[in-house]
């Protein structure tokens, strides 16, 4: 769970014990000039804002809370969970099977909307990571651009590419260090918070993107984009050899 929705679930928490103290506190007053069934919706209201806030727990926790405050306090006879009427206890339960149900569906339609948005920054951050390798050429010092902004995004301490070098069918060497010393950065790293992405294209391995950071568990969805960048960088690193072989076939039929 990451930090905004543990928030978020907190708040819903707080929503679900304190909003309800509160709202008991605010209606209590008029508890005898107000017909049940409109204090139930009252307490509908807060389960649809605590379901929508926090999530399905919360919901779930503000549903059984005001569920039992509305007995208690605004079901006749007041103080006390016995229910002295038969309509009554007909309002109590359908308020508690739509207080539950509204849980439900306020859950599920919060858990979609936070997947979307999430879903829509991972685009964000992939593309801006695109458009960062498309617009620089082949040259070390611009792959060190778009490397560092890996770094930086995604919480590394450092980070370095190798790849293979010209006319070498085995064999890797050290093109770039970012945040780091040449050398600094070990090609056959492993262990918590390092990255090893192999840059392929056709079954052909041209290098490696080796990236250091602290032991922290990184989302599913950072690891996804890491591997969608690696598989553009590695297309970006192909076209950019493809361009050279190019250029010096010009230069030699000259």
């Amino acid at each position: 769970m990451n930090q905004t929705s543990s928030r978020r679930r907190i708040a819903g928490f707080a929503l679900a014990t304190l909003g309800t103290a509160a709202l008991v506190a605010v209606l209590l007053p008029f508890r005898d000039d107000i017909t049940p069934l409109s204090n139930g919706f009252v307490f509908l209201a807060l389960v649809v804002v605590t379901g929508a806030v926090g999530g399905l727990v919360p919901g779930i926790v503000s549903s059984v809370t005001s569920f039992l405050a509305f007995n208690y306090f605004f079901i006749p006879p007041y103080d006390t969970f016995a229910i002295g009427r038969g309509d009554h206890v007909v309002v109590l339960f359908v308020f508690l099977g739509l207080s539950v149900l509204i849980s439900v569906l306020m859950a599920r339609a919060t858990s979609r909307a936070e997947a979307a948005e999430a879903r829509e920054r991972e685009l964000r951050t992939l593309q801006d990571l695109s458009r960062a390798l498309v617009e620089h050429g082949p040259d070390p010092d611009n792959y060190a651009v778009v490397v560092r902004q890996v770094v930086s995004r995604f919480g590394f301490r450092d980070g370095a590419l190798f790849i293979q070098p010209r006319g070498v069918a085995s064999g890797l060497d050290e093109i770039l260090v970012v945040n780091g010393e040449p050398g600094s950065v070990p090609l056959i790293a492993d262990g918590p918070g390092i990255e090893r992405l192999a840059l392929n294209v056709g079954g052909r391995n041209l290098g490696v993107l080796v990236l250091r950071g602290e032991s922290l568990e990184r989302s599913v969805a950072d690891h996804r984009i890491l591997r969608a960048f690696s598989d553009q960088l590695a297309l970006v690193l192909e076209r950019d050899r493809m361009l050279r072989v190019a250029m010096e076939a010009t230069k030699r039929a000259v």
